[in-house]
């Protein structure tokens, strides 16, 4: 077989003693043009050693036309895929590559621009892997590159070259921060986030001023999807964003701009600061709307009235209401690039959930936004969402659309979730046709681009030493299947939250006839080879756990569990999820089993037969608190109203003990971390300074006090945004919070658990047994913890709220109503515990609506008659309950707000004047 030039260069390259920089520069460049667009010399040149000689040639080489040879060929063959990543991190090609960014020794321009694109390149193939090695990353970003990036980012006049270089680096930050999450809390510490927001500042009021500027050429949307990469899952690092100084300082319009601190952006260098040059007039990028006086009036029949969207106090609070989304809806309209307006879709759909995760914002102020916001984006935003989706129907890999059809579907996803109005608005404007269509055609025939030359690479392979650089990695999946495999999760992320709260909906997406397809996806791939096409032969982890998002939202309707579900037979491959090696799948899997097992499901005991028991059960003594809280979800569904037999043994299995220490929680002590202890992300935190080394930023207010949370719930103006970060950055990173949390509500499913297992026909019985395997005294010892006030004393005022969640406080009392339900002994037995009925009694004022109608529902029970025999008892428990106050705090809600309340006190205060003489207890 002729052997092609490439080989022949490499080898008088790698045999030439010492080649002279033209001998050089022409292997180089033969072996670059013989190489392009061949996938095959590509996989030879490197098991021939080509890797280790571009790595000599650059560490020996001070020739910048060498240097950019050899970059150009490390960017073709990592564009070649997956396979080629781990040979040239083995290589060490990538070290010398990221210093052409130094600006300590500066690299020529065209230099750096390939040494960018061959590390971008690089990072888009690592992503093709089915599991990306986070190796890769390391390689990648360390203090010196971060500094050079963070050198790019911030050139103060960048030429058009350099605002290449910006959007490069930008697409590299997304690109890796997309795949390793625990990248992002570096790049915020680097200064890498505030960069990124000052070039955004930049485009923003160079846009507004002039759609033509030399600084509007800045790539947006790499720019964008950098800041969404970083700030995503992160309510904490979006709220950097949102108070950055750059984005605050043009969006807002109060007196909080001043001009001892000018905006450090290309836009405002060498300029005299004025106000109103530098200012982007939000209230004017929208056309006026109001918001409406009951949630469910149509939004589309406000939009023209006059009504500010900003008030002067909505423009100082800007953490619940952020100018920059109303700027990100005007972004996604005005612009024609289809990339850039998914990107700002995308941004603000992650903002949107910032906002209204806000926990230091007042709680008023949160819901008021929100609703503001919703408004805005059911109008201005959704429909462009859904009209993204519709375009890029028949597109097809590689073409300019690709790329959106790719995340079309997921950004919509994002935006409508927990949004009864948003996915209202997704529906009106035609979403499920567009979304059911894109994901059916998913399942089409996949073509792979093919090969252009071939060689025997094993009878190669077998002459050549084994070396790691000269070894190719997995294929991984072609790039055309893993575009269908995105397409598909995303369409499936899409109906989930379309089909999330409304019956309606469900049978919209139910009937576009997407059952079998969504059954399909269920199917995990068995191995992946980039010559097979999977189209219908099995999918990717984000496909598997999109598939089962859309499962738990549909299995939510009883009718579509007894009809479309059922028939598509979604039992079994369910099931088989739950043993997956990926702990998320088992997770998501476990979730739509919650709702397969519900008392009404015709799927109940086809589940119990296979053995869901055993399995929910082993599920729930797992470590990850995700696994045991569905587990126990599911577990706690699948025991309401079953024979006594299944209940006993689902207790049984989980065992007494477990279930003892499940409901009382883990002991997490207030502060007993040590210093150098890790962090939720695995960091080690220094705690005597961890202000300065959670994120890179010391958080103090302008008299460097600390936060005083009735400071805070005044107006959150720039004196104090540092507090607001900093507890926001204390709840989302503090370890012990996060533990407690997690492990409250696990104790929230197993006190659920409890009560549904003393619910129903058997309720007497069932009571007895768990009070013969548990002991009534350790029940009740349980019940008191959960309503007795947390003693607890703070070490800071970050610390003051620890008050027991009201969904604990609501899941004891389910158990007591229940208890209360039983047998006149088992009233008898809750009446004696005078500790429990002390700790019980400010809950008849609780703030919570849903534990004041359960306090009344318990007294309910407890002053009920069981026959003629039980009358002296219940008369001595109604004085037991008027001795305790409780008689007194029942009658004080015939007042209260809630009609429910107000009904349940109505038949509790005729039972007790039933039973005392004279209608009260004197």
């Amino acid at each position: 077989m002729v052997q092609p030039p490439s080989l022949a260069a490499l080898h008088e390259l790698k045999t030439s003693p010492q080649p002279s920089t033209n001998q050089q520069l022409r292997l180089l460049r033969t072996i670059k043009n013989d190489i392009v667009g061949h996938g095959q010399r590509k996989k030879l040149v490197v098991r021939y050693g080509l890797l280790d000689c571009l790595a000599h040639t650059l560490a020996t080489s001070p020739d910048a036309d060498i240097q950019l040879q050899t970059s150009l060929i490390v960017a073709s063959l990592a564009e070649e895929g997956a396979a080629f990543v781990a040979p040239i991190l083995s290589s060490n090609l990538v070290q010398p590559l990221l210093l052409f960014l130094s600006s300590v020794t500066p690299s020529p321009v065209n230099l750096v621009t390939a040494s960018l694109r061959a590390v971008n390149a690089l990072a888009a193939s690592w992503v093709l892997s089915p599991n990306p090695d986070p190796v890769f990353v390391k390689h990648v970003f360390n203090k010196h590159t971060l500094a050079s990036l963070l050198n790019i980012l911030r050139h103060p006049l960048p030429t058009s070259i350099q605002q290449q270089h910006i959007a490069l680096t930008s697409t590299l930050l997304a690109t890796c921060c997309g795949h390793a999450h625990h990248l992002a809390p570096t790049l915020v510490q680097h200064g890498i986030l505030d960069a990124l927001a000052s070039n955004l500042a930049s485009f923003a009021l160079a846009h507004h001023r002039s759609a033509h500027s030399i600084c509007n050429k800045l790539d947006a949307t790499a720019l964008i999807n950098a800041v969404s990469s970083i700030v995503r899952d992160s309510t904490y690092r979006a709220h950097r964003l949102i108070f950055s100084d750059d984005l605050r300082r043009i969006f807002s319009q109060s007196s909080n701009a001043t001009p001892s601190d000018p905006l450090h952006t290309p836009d405002f260098s060498h300029h005299q600061y004025r106000k109103s040059a530098h200012v982007v007039p939000v209230d004017a990028l929208l056309p006026k709307v109001m918001v409406p006086l009951q949630k469910s009036l149509a939004f589309g029949h406000h939009a023209l009235i006059n009504s500010r969207l900003f008030s002067d106090h909505s423009a100082t609070n800007v953490s619940v209401n952020s100018p920059i989304c109303v700027w990100l809806m005007y972004l996604a309209r005005s612009q024609q690039d289809p990339s850039c307006r998914l990107a700002a879709l995308r941004l603000l759909a992650i903002l949107n959930d910032a906002l209204d995760a806000d926990i230091a914002a007042p709680r008023s102020d949160t819901l008021t936004r929100s609703r503001e916001r919703e408004r805005q984006m059911a109008l201005f935003a959704i429909p462009i969402a859904v009209k993204l989706v519709q375009d890029s129907l028949d597109t097809s890999f590689g073409q300019d659309l690709s790329v959106v059809k790719e995340d079309a579907c997921a950004v919509l996803a994002h935006l409508i979730e927990n949004s009864t109005e948003l996915q209202q608005a997704a529906l009106d404007a035609g979403a499920v046709k567009h979304v059911s269509q894109l994901f059916r055609k998913s399942f089409d025939p996949i073509t792979l681009a093919r090969p252009m030359w071939s060689a025997d690479s094993h009878a190669a392979d077998s002459q050549l030493p084994p070396s790691l650089s000269a070894t190719l990695g997995p294929d991984g999946l072609a790039p055309e299947v893993m575009h269908v495999m995105k397409c598909r999760a995303g369409a499936l992320d899409a109906l989930a939250a379309i089909a999330e709260k409304e019956d309606v909906n469900r049978k919209a997406v139910i009937d576009s006839g997407i059952i079998s397809s969504l059954i399909d996806s269920l199917a995990p791939i068995s191995a992946f080879d980039s010559s097979t096409t999977p189209s219908k032969n099995g999918n990717t982890v984000p496909v598997l756990l999109a598939a089962c998002h859309a499962a738990t939202a549909l299995s939510r309707s009883v009718s579509l569990l007894r009809t479309a579900l059922i028939d598509a037979g979604i039992t079994k491959p369910i099931y088989a999820l739950l043993a997956f090696p990926d702990i998320e799948v088992q997770i998501a899997a476990t979730n739509v089993i919650c709702n397969l097992v519900l008392e009404f499901s015709p799927m109940r005991q086809d589940l119990v037969v296979a053995g869901v028991v055993t399995a929910l059960c082993e599920q729930a003594k797992r470590s990850n608190f995700k696994l045991r809280q569905a587990s126990l979800w599911a577990l706690k569904h699948l025991v309401l109203n079953s024979p006594k037999d299944m209940k006993v043994e689902c207790l049984e299995q989980l065992g007494t003990g477990w279930l003892i220490q499940a409901v009382n929680g883990t002991p997490l002590p207030g502060h007993s971390m040590t210093l150098g202890s890790s962090n939720a992300a695995g960091e080690q935190v220094d705690l005597l300074n961890a202000s300065d080394m959670m994120d890179g930023e010391v958080l103090m207010d302008h008299n460097g006090t600390r936060y005083q949370s009735s400071g805070l719930r005044t107006t959150l103006d720039t004196t104090n945004h540092k507090a607001h970060l900093r507890l926001l950055r204390k709840n989302e990173h503090d370890p012990t919070i996060q533990a407690k949390h997690d492990d409250m509500l696990v104790q929230e499913q197993a006190l659920d658990f409890i009560r549904n297992l003393i619910n129903g026909d058997d309720n007497v019985a069932m009571i007895e047994h768990l009070n013969s395997v548990l002991g009534a005294d350790r029940l009740f010892e349980m019940l008191h913890n959960k309503l007795r006030p947390v003693v607890y004393r703070p070490n800071s005022p970050l610390d003051a709220q620890r008050d027991t969640p009201p969904e604990l406080i609501n899941a004891a009392l389910g158990v007591i109503i229940h208890v209360a339900g039983g047998s006149s002994k088992h009233r008898q037995q809750l009446i004696a515990q005078t500790p429990l009925l002390t700790a019980w009694l400010p809950h008849f004022s609780h703030t919570d609506r849903r534990i004041r109608v359960a306090s009344v529902w318990a007294i309910i029970n407890l002053t009920w008659v069981d026959s003629a025999a039980d009358r002296e008892d219940a008369k001595a428990r109604a004085r037991t309950l008027a001795s305790f106050g409780i008689d007194e705090k029942v009658r004080a809600l015939a007042e209260d707000v809630d009609a429910d309340t107000r009904e349940r006190v109505k038949t509790a205060v005729r039972q007790i004047d039933e039973l005392l003489e004279g209608g009260r207890y004197r």
